[in-house]
């Protein structure tokens, strides 16, 4: 009997289901969606700044179109208030450079008091702000923005790669600032801009994409779906959208095109 137990496999077996169950079970938990990770430790972060208890911390929601990245910085999110008022939270990653903005309000007894003792003594100040802005932005609203992953120099043409969609406070966002990086991307920059900083119209132009006596690619479009593509040469500069002379080296035809990318032409 004693042998017979000493070799029953069940215990073994018993084992194994249960570290396998964990194996797959634990990094499924730990592994949060990215934007939730945002949001969790943001709200820590809130509560333990505030001295509030976690519950009295309430976070306004990610913009949907935002595309949030795994953070795989060692140091993880790192989060600050980055406007004097404090009820705009940001949260940073260093790999990959990102951030995000995030509205912040307070409730219970305690947030309500320091509210109330708040508004008593600035409801001067604010009805004069008020007459003067009656058409300010709500201090809870946000929009999306197209801000640089990395500061560029001016004259440096946009790709997608230097570009993201981050969430800023609508009140704080500059006039004439882009929400749509097809707006951006073969643009060229007018001056320099840092990291993080919203991009507008005025700062851009559309970049040089073909350069006179380049070789570029020339496509005629056909009916019925065909096109027929060929080497040609830039007989000037040209923009997107820009109407240039093109010169077939082989038979010297001069032909026009329409710049629609980098050495990139199409027929007219």
């Amino acid at each position: 009997m004693q042998r017979a137990c000493q070799n029953d496999p069940s215990p073994a077996l018993g084992w194994l289901v249960l570290l396998l169950t964990w194996v797959m079970v634990v990094p499924a938990a730990w592994a949060q969606e990215p934007a939730q990770a945002i949001r969790s430790g943001a709200r820590v972060w809130a509560a333990e700044q505030r001295g509030m208890p976690l519950e009295a911390v309430q976070l306004g929601e990610l913009d949907s179109r935002l595309q949030v990245p795994i953070c795989k910085d060692s140091r993880g999110w790192q989060y600050d208030f980055p406007f004097a008022h404090q009820d705009t939270l940001r949260a940073r990653c260093a790999i990959p450079v990102s951030q995000f903005y995030l509205r912040v309000t307070m409730t219970g007894a305690k947030a309500t008091a320091t509210s109330a003792t708040s508004a008593t003594s600035a409801t001067s100040a604010t009805s004069a702000t008020s007459a003067k802005m009656p058409n300010a932005q709500n201090p809870g609203e946000s929009r999306p923005v197209v801000v640089l992953r990395q500061g560029l120099l001016r004259g440096t043409r946009l790709t997608q790669e230097h570009l993201e969609l981050a969430q800023w406070p609508a009140a704080n966002v500059p006039q004439q600032s882009i929400d749509n990086m097809a707006n951006a991307i073969d643009a060229e920059l007018t001056r320099d801009i840092l990291a993080g900083k919203p991009i507008r119209s005025t700062d851009l132009r559309p970049a040089l994409l073909v350069k006179r006596g380049q070789t570029v690619t020339l496509t005629i479009r056909q009916v019925g779906g065909f096109a027929v593509v060929a080497q040609v040469e830039a007989m000037q500069d040209g923009r997107k959208d820009d109407s240039i002379r093109l010169k077939n080296r082989d038979s010297g035809r001069i032909l026009t095109g329409k710049v629609v990318g980098l050495n990139s032409v199409e027929g007219q």
